[in-house]
């Protein structure tokens, strides 16, 4: 295996700013902290490729993963992106740390579905909120409605409400579109919209498996000015930007998604995304010791820097 040059941890808080500077987004500048302060007092521990957690998680978080890696072990985000595995539905992560595939997750709230397995596996994971997304809905640009309530979403979604003219629209068919039951952002309709067993079957082609293509349908499709769909704010916004070029994102309630109303709570659909790790992991094991310094407040200013929000200090 390639062996990078390691690079003591308590360096690599040093130099945390430097690295996130050249790693985050443009525009978006660090805030002021203590970058000498110790990770979890484990500052004589070095990360290398060798020892490095195997790390996975939900696609909207492999820009942190890559951020996370290439800190930690000193290289380029190329190269840490060649070492962690960012794919896959988000309960199928969690079903990985749980068997043992990976150790340490950067993950979306874990499904109904994964939460059944690891209760049947036995195994406990211990999880701390890092970071704060939120769902978002999406139609074409050439839609006139800009703003959708959350009892409006509940009754497109249980099939009550099915012309965009009863919502202030054209008339036409309202095509709503649906994330698979195992995915994270369906994971957070289920949870933030609630519909239970009134969410209505939607017609296969309306059922779309990936977020991409989701995106892809109501952005691209031959009929897209009827077309709704939803997915998470930071892979939209931070990820996929250019699909904005042709569709919009829907106020909710009166509120517009953004970085500040969604981390002051304003935004009604936000949630929160996590550090996985297993409950078992000893305190002085590599993934244990990564775990407690995304927790620390080098690893949150590595979340803003990263253009993620975060809950604000005072909710």
């Amino acid at each position: 295996m390639k062996h990078l040059k390691p690079i003591a941890l308590m360096t690599l808080i040093a130099l945390l700013f430097t690295l996130c500077a050249c790693a985050g987004k443009p525009g978006n500048e660090p805030a002021d902290t203590d970058t000498t302060a110790a990770a979890a007092n484990d500052t004589d521990f070095v990360f290398t490729t060798d020892n490095y957690p195997r790390m996975g998680g939900s696609l909207a978080n492999l820009p942190l993963g890559q951020a996370v890696t290439a800190t930690v072990l000193g290289c380029t985000r190329e190269e840490a992106d060649g070492m962690i595995t960012f794919a896959g539905s988000t309960t199928d992560n969690y079903k990985a740390i749980v068997d043992g595939t990976f150790d340490i997750l950067l993950a979306y709230e874990p499904s109904e579905e994964a939460k059944e397995y690891i209760r049947n596996s036995g195994e406990e994971l211990e999880m701390t909120p890092i970071g704060v997304d939120a769902l978002v809905f999406i139609c074409s640009k050439e839609n006139p409605v800009n703003s959708i309530t959350i009892d409006q979403i509940k009754s497109i979604y249980s099939g009550k409400t099915v012309n965009w003219n009863e919502i202030g629209g054209n008339d036409g068919e309202i095509i709503a579109y649906q994330r698979n039951s195992d995915s994270g952002s369906q994971t957070l309709f289920d949870k933030l919209i609630d519909l239970g067993d009134d969410l209505m079957e939607a017609p296969k082609d309306w059922n779309v498996g990936s977020m991409i293509g989701l995106l892809e349908a109501v952005a691209d499709y031959d009929n897209s000015e009827n077309a709704l769909g939803y997915t998470v704010y930071y892979y939209l916004t931070n990820m996929e930007s250019d699909k904005l070029d042709t569709a919009k994102i829907l106020d909710v309630d009166g509120v517009t998604p953004a970085n500040d109303t969604i981390g002051d709570g304003s935004y009604p659909l936000a949630n929160d995304f996590y550090v996985v790790i297993r409950k078992s992991a000893e305190e002085n094991s590599p993934e244990r010791i990564l775990y407690n310094w995304i927790c620390s407040d080098q690893g949150r200013q590595l979340v803003l820097n990263e253009n993620y929000p975060v809950r604000s200090e005072a909710e």
